[in-house]
């Protein structure tokens, strides 16, 4: 495989590189007219201690800097609650203080070249989360500066509701949907705001996971070495480009932080469910190192439903100070598991038996390389390369079938300061992917390597122009060109050439804190929030190889929300409200075609559908001990028409609701902790669905047979308890489904009934126990 970027290019690329380096020898010389000393102070520092209410130190805290409205660097305090920044320019910083359930932002800190400020923060019990989110804005921005819905999954809550997956701790995100078939060799496929599964751009630490196309299966990716998830609704193809349809969801790895610190876990339960798992995390003189290795076995309830998953990340870093950084970053996970096929409900009666030959096998690995560089108080560049490979076999008695993709991205981009509430981000990207399938092969049966390249340029500026306002908008240009077609094995798709498509993606989104908060007030600070963008996904590797239409264009997006956030009793209850319309158009369609003769199928840009709903969350600490958490999702799906005509694609109607996306949908999760015990409880509530009939799909109405069908809404509980012993040790056990409800997520896949883990996690050295942290 070559990579190049074509001549038609170099002038561009040539104009963009000028204006760089224009801008960065501005901002310089702005600099040092201003502040001149600063070109020979070299070394500020800004340090501290975090307390918790009581005025105890609190290790292990998330300590964040801030400058111009984006994050600097962060830490995490030392096991006597301390941080430091070194290696600073002079300017002006703030500082955050984070822990979930406690938050405090300090105010300005106006540091000179050559000063060493303390800092110490206190925290305050608060349910607002005063935290970066790295994915929701180019370089990151602090969540109540953030006009697009966010919603972020810590750690502390990913181990207290035992998810051993992220598709679980995904559930109930407000306007998320995880639908997952077989549940323990599983694909796990999310849907946020009603748009379909391949609509969502997936990361792990920043590295584009999604196949050729936008699809993506969550059941590779553990929690074990996890950070936080975070979630962004809306579409976001203005920073992400291609798949960031209905929105994005980046998992974050642990960093390396911190003194040595290892860990150990391992756990078991019903059907033979072993999992075991180890990490660490370190950080000294300026190199930081962070690790995971995790395996997950289980037996399965009936024959032939075994899966094995075995998962590891790696993150290494290099930083003496700020202004110049080199992150590396890897994701690797090897699946192996049995399918034995829907064996739940059944209403066409076509295959009752179980599959005891089908079997699947997945690689799915992800590699970044990270280099920054702060040239001056006011310029940073930043440049990444990320690769993703997803390696797929899947075994069945009809013969063997494989599918390989390949993605690689290069992204360079320059973070100009303009002032402290201005901060502008501009760049480009080189997005190359190919895919390879069994069945999408030459006419000599022979499958053959389809590529697709993407140049982008994009631009971002957040600007706060008075203390209420944070406005952020944005923009991205794509060029994607796929590689031409041969003829088709069955001599009905012509030869197509290579194409190219134009898009223009537009972004903006504004938070307006329309109340301050009172001290000591019932009623506290009123933010308002909206976001506006659009959203584009090219066609995948079957639409393109099963159609005879040279024209296909990316399927795209367009939405708006807004919402209200209001907070209560000094921060200890936040609760939100959000209104969002999607519109999804230039959706594929097939026109025609059998499984007895597949030269008859050709694909057009003709299907509509329509999103919209409200979101709802609360988030309430009302004590130390006590967090709860809930979300409900008021949803109103609609097909509609085909352009030009009343109708819809066969078998559906106009008006129906998309399929597997429910009405009504809620989560909860509660977390009680006293002195060294945690419980917990936690589930989801689910609406009823429209399904496809589990065997064939839509292609049984083409056999003359039923193949839409209503499954029925269901309500889970689980719940779990965590004890902490002397010396690190800690036993933990949970009961999943304890109601003992009989469903099925997927219809014709039942899930599983009640069942429990239960397990033992050493730390080492010991962390301070429950009672001695906030």
């Amino acid at each position: 495989m070559r990579l190049h970027f074509p001549i038609r290019w170099s002038f561009p690329l040539f104009v963009l590189a000028a204006f760089f380096f224009l801008v960065n020898a501005r901002a310089q010389g702005t600099s040092q007219g201003k502040n001149a000393p600063a070109r020979h102070a070299q070394s500020a520092t800004i340090q501290g201690t975090v307390f918790d209410p009581d005025g105890r130190a609190v290790p292990g805290a998330r300590v964040t800097l801030l400058q111009a409205l984006a994050a600097v660097e962060e830490r995490q305090t030392d096991s006597h609650g301390e941080y430091r920044f070194e290696g600073l320019r002079g300017g002006s910083f703030k500082v955050v203080a984070n822990l979930p359930g406690f938050s405090k932002l300090s105010a300005k800190v106006e540091l000179r070249g050559d000063e060493v400020r303390t800092v110490d923060l206190r925290l305050e019990l608060s349910a607002v989360e005063e935290q970066v989110i790295v994915s929701a804005s180019l370089g990151g921005a602090l969540a109540p500066q953030i006009g697009s819905s966010v919603s972020v999954i810590s750690r502390q809550e990913i181990e207290n509701r035992g998810a051993q997956n992220v598709y679980d701790v995904l559930r109930g995100v407000p306007g998320v949907e995880i639908n997952q078939s077989d549940p323990h060799s599983p694909v796990a496929s999310a849907f946020i705001r009603g748009g379909n599964s391949n609509y969502n751009l997936v990361m792990v630490d920043g590295i584009p996971l999604n196949d050729f196309g936008g699809g993506f299966d969550f059941s590779p990716i553990p929690t074990d070495g996890v950070d936080h998830v975070e979630v962004i609704r809306g579409p976001q193809s203005a920073l992400y480009g291609s798949n960031a349809v209905a929105g994005v969801i980046n998992v974050v790895t642990q960093r390396g932080e911190g003194p040595p610190h290892f860990s150990f876990l391992a756990e078991g339960g019903s059907h033979a469910t072993r999992r075991f798992a180890t990490g660490g995390t370190g950080l000294n003189r300026g190199f930081g190192w962070a690790y995971s290795l995790s395996r997950l076995d289980s037996g399965g309830p009936v024959v032939n439903d075994d899966y094995r998953n075995q998962s590891s990340f790696v993150s290494l870093g290099y930083s003496r100070s700020p202004r110049r950084q080199v992150n590396l970053h890897f994701f690797g996970d090897a699946a192996d598991g049995g399918a034995p096929g829907p064996y739940g409900s059944d209403p066409d009666q076509l295959f009752p038996a179980i599959d005891a030959v089908s079997r699947s096998k997945q690689n799915l690995f992800g590699y970044q390389a990270n280099y920054s560089e702060q040239f001056s108080r006011r310029f940073r560049q930043v440049t990444t390369v990320s690769v993703a490979t997803n390696h797929f076999f899947f075994h069945s008695p009809f013969g063997d079938s494989s599918s390989n993709n390949l993605r690689v991205v290069t992204n360079t981009r320059s973070e100009i300061a303009v002032s402290e509430k201005d901060f502008f981000v501009a760049g480009f990207e080189y997005d190359h992917e190919q895919f390879r399938n069994t069945f999408v092969a030459d006419p000599s049966g022979v499958p053959f390597l389809l590529p697709r390249t993407n140049f982008a340029y994009f631009a971002e500026n957040r600007w706060n122009p008075g203390s209420r306002w944070f406005l952020n908008t944005g923009v991205r240009v794509d060029d994607i060109r796929t590689g031409s077609l041969p003829p088709d094995g069955f001599g009905a798709r012509p030869f197509l050439p290579a194409s190219a498509v134009a898009k223009v993606n537009p972004r903006i989104s504004i938070a307006f804190l329309a109340r301050q908060a009172e001290s000591g007030g019932t009623w506290g600070a009123t933010r308002l929030h909206g976001s506006f963008g659009t959203g584009i996904r090219p066609p995948d590797g079957f639409e393109l190889g099963f159609t005879n239409n040279p024209n296909l264009k990316p399927e795209k997006s367009i939405s708006f929300d807004a919402g209200v956030e209001q907070r209560l009793a000094s921060d200890r209850a936040v609760v939100d409200i959000t209104y969002f319309y999607n519109r999804f158009t230039d959706q594929i369609v097939t026109l025609g075609g059998s499984l007895q003769n597949l030269s008859t199928f050709s694909s057009a840009n003709l299907a509509n559908a329509r999103a919209h709903g409200l979101e709802t969350s609360l988030r309430l600490r009302p004590a130390r001990s006590l967090e709860v958490i809930a979300s409900y999702t008021w949803l109103n799906s609609s097909i509609l028409a085909l352009d030009g005509t009343t109708l819809v694609q066969f078998p559906f109607q106009v008006g129906q609701p998309l399929i597997r996306r429910p009405r009504n949908s809620a989560g909860y999760n509660i977390t009680w902790t006293h002195r060294r015990l945690m419980l917990n409880l936690n589930g989801t509530i689910r609406g009823a669905v429209l399904d496809l009939e589990p065997n064939d799909g839509n292609f049984a109405c083409v056999l003359g047979m039923p193949c839409l069908f209503r499954n029925k809404g269901y309500a889970v509980a689980n719940g779990g308890f965590a004890y902490e012993l002397p010396r690190g040790v800690e036993i933990y056990g949970r009961l999943n489904n304890f109601l003992n409800q009989k469903y099925e997520e997927s219809f014709g896949f039942p899930a599983l009934r009640l069942n429990f883990m239960s397990g033992i996690r050493i730390r080492f050295p010991a962390a301070p126990p429950r009672a001695a942290t906030p």
